[in-house]
């Protein structure tokens, strides 16, 4: 037992660290127990950016810069992955797998960039192991790569490459170890994010952060004569290097518009919020994509200033530099995120709106408040400083500083402690942890698949089987019986996404990005559909992404589940523009009432289904 006690005492850094991975890769066990019936957020993964890897790997070292598939041909630069690296992926598996396999290294990413960063921020093992599981647990997008989960993995390479140059907070063997690894070791990890990452969703902020420290800590150089910061200058020339490299056809496309095609984004039409709710929205829980639940900090930020103004008020003179320096961290931190809330509400709020909506340009197009994908690595350093400064408040009278950072851990407290000091810390610390902790395992990706375990499988959700319906769409495809290149086709009630998935080559799809001109061409379809109803008119007119056959009576529900029954009584397509884009199947989740008016024939009476399948689907012929 001492023998055991001791090797952990010596080598419990990497104890942690192996721990860590091995519950990273835990949570991987229910999605390989449920296989392609595993539970997966649909929304902008299944219905829109799964298919940006799936063609982009199906393309990949070819000539070819339109995709045929989706919205009668999609342009490349308008279906780049957030992630150009997973493309791989995609290219030497099956979707589901590359899919899992994202999943499994975004958890591993996430893990330990936010372990190793939150070591060298804070020396506690314990508290940096806590949080690190918390974040892994955050319900983090796949098809967004490592645009959040990596951010720490990051700022931990760009950290280590500068303290490589001063290491003046490091102790003597740290600074040694942190000379271990060669500086390309870094410098290869910070284009690793940049290949799994993307430059209009959040590394425009990771570029402003570096850029806004080199210049710091350069005017810093100059003033007091200290070394030049060339490693920070050097890691963001490559990561935005990185960018430019991996994302050559987005970058084309903004510098030189008249080479490529006109965004229907120049028709984007933004709507006010409030300001107030936006702010509380993304402080209390995140926007979306960038969930925290830090709620349980909210809390623990007023006790650590309590115990901060009590400790200065006695102390006075002799009061302890780091726990200060620790208060002080937490406070620039905790600073940083209401400014990044405040700009994100004023950037959201009626002012700016309108000054975008005068504008052109990227001045209109881009989405400014993507900084707050910041928050979750924020608030997980925010935590990381909190409860450490708890621990070194909690301390022997007599111990001394350093002696504290060199003890951290829970489990290896300082024998002059007193018992009630050592209860009261190793409770906010295990309090704070296990609360944050349970809320965001309910909110993550692993815990409806777990549920549907526990449930044996009787948990009411779409998953990935039922969502592309491969068994439904074989069927179809056994009675059309035609080369699926040789006619587009359209769907009502069901996401394109799932034709285009099983191989048809669609009208309709999601995209951001997409030429001008097919917006009209396929407003002319629906035309008189959106005169029915000012809010879907407006949808697609003032936003467009999604180019779908959205029904006045089903207002934007984008798939029926075949429960319902569905009905369509007065749907009005325009068949004439059907014809010209060689449109000649609907695949429609609800059966049309007034089919034969629309120039539309069933292909078969009964719809294709299956016992457990989702939805049904009526096949409608495009009369000639």
């Amino acid at each position: 037992m001492k023998t055991l006690l001791s090797f952990y005492h010596t080598h419990k850094k990497n104890c942690y660290f192996i721990v860590g991975l091995i519950f990273a890769s835990f949570l991987m066990i229910p999605f390989l127990l449920l296989g392609t019936g595993s539970i997966v957020t649909y929304h902008d993964q299944l219905d829109g950016e799964l298919l940006n890897y799936i063609l982009a790997a199906r393309y990949l070292f070819t000539d070819i810069r339109i995709y045929p598939e989706i919205m009668n041909g999609l342009p490349a630069a308008g279906a780049v992955p957030p992630a150009p690296l997973f493309v791989l992926l995609y290219a030497l598996f099956k979707p589901f797998t590359a899919f899992l396999l994202s999943q499994w290294i975004i958890y591993l990413v996430a893990f330990s960039g936010m372990y190793l960063l939150l070591l060298k921020l804070t020396r506690q093992e314990f508290i940096s192991f806590g949080i690190s599981m918390i974040f892994t647990l955050l319900p983090f997008y796949p098809v967004y790569g490592l645009c959040i989960p990596g951010q720490p993995l990051l700022f931990y390479a760009v950290l280590s490459l500068e303290k490589r140059e001063t290491a003046r907070s490091f102790s003597q063997d740290q600074e040694q170890a942190s000379r271990k690894r060669p500086a390309l070791f870094y410098y290869l990890l910070i284009v690793l994010y940049g290949a799994c990452s993307s430059p209009v969703l959040v590394g425009f902020a990771c570029l402003i952060i570096l850029g806004i420290f080199a210049v710091l800590k350069s005017v810093a150089a100059l003033r007091y004569k200290k070394s030049f910061p060339l490693p920070l200058w050097l890691s963001t020339i490559t990561l935005l290097f990185t960018y430019l490299v991996c994302n050559r056809d987005l970058v084309r496309q903004v510098l030189f518009p008249e080479s490529t095609y006109i965004s229907h984004k120049t028709e984007l039409v933004l709507s006010a919020q409030d300001p107030v709710s936006y702010f509380k929205d993304s402080f209390g829980t995140g926007i979306s994509y960038a969930q925290s639940y830090p709620k349980v900090l909210l809390l623990l930020i007023p006790f650590c200033s309590i115990l901060f103004f009590l400790h200065m008020a006695v102390k006075k003179e002799k009061s302890n530099s780091h726990l200060r320096g620790l208060f002080f961290r937490a406070l620039v931190t905790f600073s940083c995120i209401v400014i990044i809330c405040l700009l994100a509400a004023f950037y959201h709020g009626s002012y700016m709106t309108q000054l975008r909506n005068s504008s052109d340009g990227i001045i209109k197009t881009f989405n400014l408040d993507r900084i707050c994908w910041l928050l979750p690595a924020a608030w997980c350093v925010l935590a990381a400083y909190l409860l450490s400064f708890v621990m070194n408040f909690f301390q022997a009278e007599n111990q001394d500083s350093a002696l504290a950072r060199s003890t951290p851990a829970l489990n290896c407290l300082p024998p002059e402690t007193p018992l009630w000091k050592r209860i009261l810390r190793q409770g906010v610390v295990l309090a704070t942890l296990g609360l944050w902790g349970i809320i965001v395992l309910f909110h993550s990706a692993a815990y409806p698949n777990i549920a549907k375990l526990l449930k044996n499988g009787n948990y009411y959700a779409l998953d990935w089987d039922r969502f592309f319906a491969t068994d439904i769409f074989d069927q179809i495809n056994g009675t059309i019986g035609r080369p699926k290149e040789d006619f587009r086709v359209i769907s009502v009630g069901i996401y394109p996404a799932a034709a285009v998935y099983n191989g048809f080559y669609c009208l309709d799809g999601y995209s951001n990005n997409y030429p001008l001109s097919y917006k009209h061409t396929f407003r002319q379809i629906i035309a008189d559909e959106l005169d029915k109803s000012d809010y879907i008119r407006a949808l697609f007119d003032n936003w467009g992404n999604r180019c779908y056959i959205t029904t006045a009576e089903q207002s934007d529900y984008y798939t029926f589940e075949k429960k319902w029954n569905s009905v369509i009584y007065d749907l009005a397509l325009n068949t004439e523009v059907l014809k010209e884009l060689n449109c000649q199947y609907v695949f429609s989740a609800a059966y049309l009432m007034n089919a034969e008016e629309n120039g539309l024939t069933l292909l078969r009476e009964a719809p294709f289904e299956t016992q457990d399948s989702w939805y049904h689907i009526y096949v409608y012929e495009v009369a000639e």
